[in-house]
């Protein structure tokens, strides 16, 4: 259209009504660092266990509900979050009741995503990070955990079955045959997670009906009922495939979208305007959501580097 437009001398312009627009392209990342100079705060919240959102509001601290935030004074710090009028401290250690799994955060961004993905009154959870930043093995192994505490009955994976570079064509075989190249990334994380190195438990579990992969395109008509759900590579598709997908939540469910929006292989979406980044800025107000971007990557010093320079 643009190549017929610009041959007959028109004028073309994107369609925005899906495209979010950003101050100083900067999308809501999940927390804040704020330093304060009223060292009774920390004080207060450490003693009491909480504190008041009216206490930061009087300083102009402003916080959308379950955003992240680390109070600084000095040689003080808190972690903390925001939940309707109150401040309350983030979890950590044994409080995250990580037995099963046994995962652990390596950062402080990956703790705000297990508190979140752990609690049981955020039905959506969206988590942004670069490549082996540890999204997706965080999620899966919190899935894991929950599904071992009988708060969840299944685990349902799906992703937008998009190919980076050349698509090699038609895949054979049954529905989970041709799913078997995208879930590849799941399996690595059982065999890192878990040491199921066979994949033993994984096929075990998918035999029980414990692990379901639930192609994008077949979401229409289902409902998902006490199911930790993941979506993985959320950035590749549209806000209109995952509008679909989030409707698709029933009770006692959880949704989980993971991408990394400067990995976009989609052609037509791009960092304003794939689905990812519309749900993100259009959810950041709700106390039925949350989210936090990860920016440190641990699977390597290489993978990190490739992603930050490249």
């Amino acid at each position: 259209f643009r190549v017929k437009c610009d041959a007959l001398g028109i004028n073309s312009e994107d369609y925005n009504k899906d495209k979010i627009t950003l101050e100083d392209d900067n999308l809501y990342s999940g927390y804040k660092d704020i330093d304060v100079t009223a060292s009774f705060l920390i004080d207060d919240f450490y003693n009491e266990g909480f504190i008041n959102y009216k206490s930061l509001e009087k300083l102009g601290i402003e916080l959308y509900e379950n955003e992240f935030l680390c109070l600084k004074n000095e040689s003080q710090s808190a972690l903390c979050f925001r939940k309707g009028d109150i401040i309350l401290p983030v979890h950590q250690g044994d409080s995250l009741k990580m037995s099963h799994t046994g995962v652990t955060a390596r950062n402080r961004e990956q703790l705000f995503a297990l508190n979140m993905l752990t609690r049981e009154d955020l039905p959506l959870v969206t988590i942004l990070g670069r490549a082996g930043s540890g999204k997706t093995f965080l999620t899966l192994m919190a899935g894991l955990e929950l599904m071992n505490q009988g708060k969840f009955d299944r685990i349902v994976i799906t992703r937008n079955i998009q190919p980076v570079g050349k698509d090699i064509g038609f895949l054979p075989g049954d529905i989970d045959e041709k799913m078997l190249p995208w879930l590849a990334p799941i399996m690595d994380n059982f065999r890192q997670g878990l040491k199921d190195n066979d994949l033993t438990y994984f096929h075990m579990m998918r035999q029980k009906g414990q692990i379901e992969i639930a192609p994008l395109s077949f979401m229409r008509g289902r409902t998902f009922n006490n199911t930790f759900m993941i979506l993985d590579e959320a950035q590749n598709a549209t806000i209109h495939e995952l509008k679909t997908v989030i409707t698709r939540v029933g009770e006692g469910s959880k949704l989980v979208l993971l991408g990394d929006i400067e990995q976009i292989d989609t052609p037509y979406i791009d960092y304003f305007s794939n689905g990812l980044t519309v749900v993100v800025e259009k959810i950041k107000k709700e106390k039925l959501a949350g989210h936090i971007t990860l920016k440190r990557g641990e699977r390597s010093e290489l993978a990190t580097l490739a992603s930050t320079i490249i």
